[in-house]
């Protein structure tokens, strides 16, 4: 009897000890779930306690920043933790604060924890979604993504488990090449196409290419393109001394993009307006979308975007993150409800123009029954009435209606629970071809620092089967392009007389273009 009392006793103190972490620590086991279903989430969570008048930030061995790989600093998106699944964590034995969300769709939970008796912790924090955007069809993916200075190890828990905290549904990442440099490039290491084997977080994976060609290190040159979807690299994968080390500066862009199609491939045009071959790839129609703020915030939506739409071009417009996930940048596809996702019907959507781009806010304009990317046909000049929408967990401030690059209406933002909306629905006259599109307008930032953006793209409007053909626009273009002409006639170095030809052959084709 003793030895068995004495076996309890021994189990009964193990317990105890299980029950409080070592070094005045506590043991809390987090769980992320769906408020509405219970279904664990992957998400992020910021712990803090406070100290007198000043509240420290806490950050747990076990748990990565999500901050983690950023070449530049950002003290903000440093302090949330990414929470894949549930995971044990140990925290000092005080009172501390734990903040938590998913992706762009549900708001900020906050829990109050005393741990000062040191007893562990079961912690289910729920998170309440304010958008359900798969049951509208609705789909989000970054499109460009590389990695450095990782060891292949942490680059596949990364890509297993940030993407999904963030609440993407596929995720695009691509080889890049820079001689000398990009033996640090760690997803290079990636075959090219479909990584299911980092799917296991329920996000979707695909390798593609940053096609691209610099005059100088960093200086300007033909441009870069994200060549996606494609079953084997395009080569040369990058152009010219300023990239490869090697002359000529040749072949142009435009002979990828054509090698990119000939896959099936899909080709986006990055960083807005840099480079010199957007705009004639784009009247060729090699460029199937064009990103802007994928890895900083070059340039604006009327740098390029509402130039080329009011000269009648479409456009669908798209986003990512360039190095490591900085930002929630993304843009929305939307789909069929009843259709599979894979990263080629997604890309497919994406080529139709179905599309806004956001790093925040959620949004959907539609003009009569014409959704994101449609084209509305009238017989001739008339009302149509407009109805658009803005959902986002920060407060984005205004949501506008643009028409041919101007605002013709806003709506001021409210608080609704945790996160903010606006609605507009609007009659107006349309008297000459055009698009439509809703964007928010703020100086705010998201949880991540970065300053808050949302656009959709066009709705397209003709009038008897007329389009938008502005000439001022027009002529913008054609600027552009003989600016970019002349700037290739004295940089770029060729080894014949034919490579010279061809290039610069794609702008005078495009000049023709722009006069027919």
């Amino acid at each position: 009897m003793r030895g068995c009392l004495a076996c309890l006793s021994a189990v009964g103190l193990l317990l105890i000890a299980a029950a409080f972490a070592p070094n005045g620590m506590c043991r809390v086991t987090l769980t992320l779930t769906d408020a509405e279903t219970g279904r664990p989430l992957s998400g992020v969570v910021r712990i803090t306690h406070q100290e007198g008048d000043q509240r420290v930030v806490l950050k747990p061995a076990a748990l990565d920043s999500r901050g983690w790989g950023l070449l530049a600093k950002q003290p903000d998106i440093a302090d949330w933790l990414v929470v894949p699944q549930a995971v044990t964590i140990e925290l000092l034995r005080q009172a501390v604060t734990l903040e938590a969300f998913s992706g762009l769709e549900t708001e900020i939970t906050k829990v109050e924890l005393d741990l000062s008796n040191g007893q562990a912790r079961d912690v289910s924090i729920p998170l309440k979604r304010f958008r359900k955007s798969h049951e509208r069809g609705w789909r989000s993916a970054n499109t460009h993504l590389h990695l450095m200075k990782l060891t292949r190890e942490e680059s596949d828990r990364y890509l297993r488990d940030f993407p999904a905290a963030d609440g993407l549904d596929v995720l695009f990442v691509s080889h890049l090449k820079r001689a000398g440099a990009d033996q640090d490039y760690i997803t290079n290491q990636y075959p090219t196409g479909r990584l299911k084997f980092l799917e296991t977080r329920g996000v979707q994976v695909s390798n593609g290419e940053e096609h691209r060609h610099n005059f100088g290190a960093g200086g300007e040159g033909y441009g870069h393109v994200m060549l996606l979807g494609l079953k084997e690299l395009v080569q040369p994968v990058s152009i010219g001394e300023g990239i490869a080390k090697t002359p000529p500066d040749f072949p142009p862009l435009a002979m990828g993009l054509e090698n990119a199609h000939q896959q099936d491939g899909t080709a986006i045009w990055c960083h807005n307006n840099w480079g010199f071959e957007d705009i004639p790839n784009w009247l060729a129609g090699r460029l199937d979308a064009q990103n802007i703020f994928d890895g900083g915030s070059h340039g604006s939506f009327a740098d390029s975007f509402y130039h080329y739409l009011n000269a009648g071009l479409k456009v669908p417009f798209s986003t990512g993150t360039d190095w490591f996930m900085d930002d929630f940048a993304r843009v929305y596809a939307r789909m069929r409800v009843d259709q599979q996702l894979t990263p080629e019907t997604w890309l497919a959507a994406l080529r139709a123009g179905r599309t806004f781009i956001t790093n925040g806010p959620l949004l959907d304009i539609q003009v009569n029954k014409a959704g994101i990317g449609d084209t509305l046909d009238l017989p001739e000049p008339g009302e149509v009435t407009i109805t658009a929408s803005a959902t986002g967990r920060g407060n984005f401030e205004l949501l506008e209606i643009v028409q041919n690059g101007q605002v013709i209406d806003s709506q001021s933002s409210v608080a609704e629970s945790r996160h903010f909306t606006a609605r507009i629905r609007k009659s107006i006259n349309v008297s000459e071809p055009g698009w439509l599109a809703a964007r928010i307008s703020t100086a705010n930032k998201n949880e991540y620092g970065r300053p808050l953006f949302g656009h959709t793209s066009a709705i397209y409007v003709t009038i008897d089967g007329r389009t938008i053909r502005r000439a001022a626009d027009v002529a913008w273009l054609r600027h552009e392009v003989e600016a970019a002409r002349a700037s290739l006639s004295e940089k770029a170095q060729f080894d014949t007389a034919e490579q010279r030809a061809k290039v610069l052959g794609l702008y005078d084709q495009a000049l023709q273009k722009l006069s027919e």
